[in-house]
């Protein structure tokens, strides 16, 4: 355990904050150029604060209740409110996930840092950078290529079938957005632009779709072949 270990001095618990900083900062500045809700002031200040409640539990406290793993524990535990804050729900959308989880990065960083791990706290700071910037690019070329489609479709009104167009796209792991109804006597007319589910899942679902009696035509028509 720490508490067993020489106290460092001053300076070494000041530099070991530095490094939080610095670590949680490189992360904050990815999410604040990609305009995020959690960007680099938050990123950073979270990587000093859990680095400073580590430094603070380890060599506050003297005696049998100096336990640094329960400042951790109750680190962990804390950042989960903030990640959940900078997540934000849209119909069947969530966005905000890769921030919450950098705002969870940014926390080890400083837990790491204050226990003085600091290659382990360096070397886990260059991974996530690779992660957050490499693994986004990555996506197309190691997931089945994903649909951005804009549809357009004819169909009677009061048979449920935008709902079930909803259903089926979020059961897909998909979203919908810009829908605009208008409605022609009988018949209403849904524009709407699909994002998110695999091109082969979206073609068999508008096949579906155009198999219902209700719906009269759908632009682009989904291929046959």
């Amino acid at each position: 355990m720490l508490g067993a270990m020489t106290a460092p001095t001053e300076l070494e618990l000041i530099a070991r904050l530095a490094l939080a900083v610095v670590l949680g900062a490189v992360l904050g500045l990815e999410r604040e150029t990609r305009h995020k809700t959690a960007g680099l002031r938050t990123h950073t200040l979270v990587a000093l604060g859990a680095a400073l409640f580590t430094i603070a539990g380890a060599f506050a406290v003297v005696g049998v209740q100096n336990d640094p793993s329960r400042i951790a524990a109750q680190v962990v535990t804390g950042i989960g409110f903030i990640g959940a804050g900078a997540m934000i729900r849209s119909g069947v959308t969530i966005t905000g996930i890769t921030t919450a989880a950098t705002l969870w990065m940014a926390a080890a960083f400083g837990v790491a840092a204050g226990m003085g791990l600091y290659l382990v706290s360096v070397a886990s700071g260059a991974m996530a950078l690779i992660v957050v910037l490499a693994f986004g690019p990555l996506k197309p070329y190691v997931l089945s290529p994903r649909s951005r489609r804009r549809l357009d479709i004819s169909h009677l009104g009061g048979h449920d079938t935008l709902d079930t167009l909803i259903s089926e796209v979020g059961d897909s792991g998909g979203r919908l957005s810009m829908i605009e109804t208008a409605d022609e006597g009988d018949i209403r007319r849904t524009s709407v632009v699909v994002w998110g589910i695999a091109v082969p899942r979206l073609d068999n679902l508008l096949l579906q779709l155009a198999d219902r009696p209700d719906v009269i035509e759908i632009s682009p028509p989904p291929p046959t072949g």
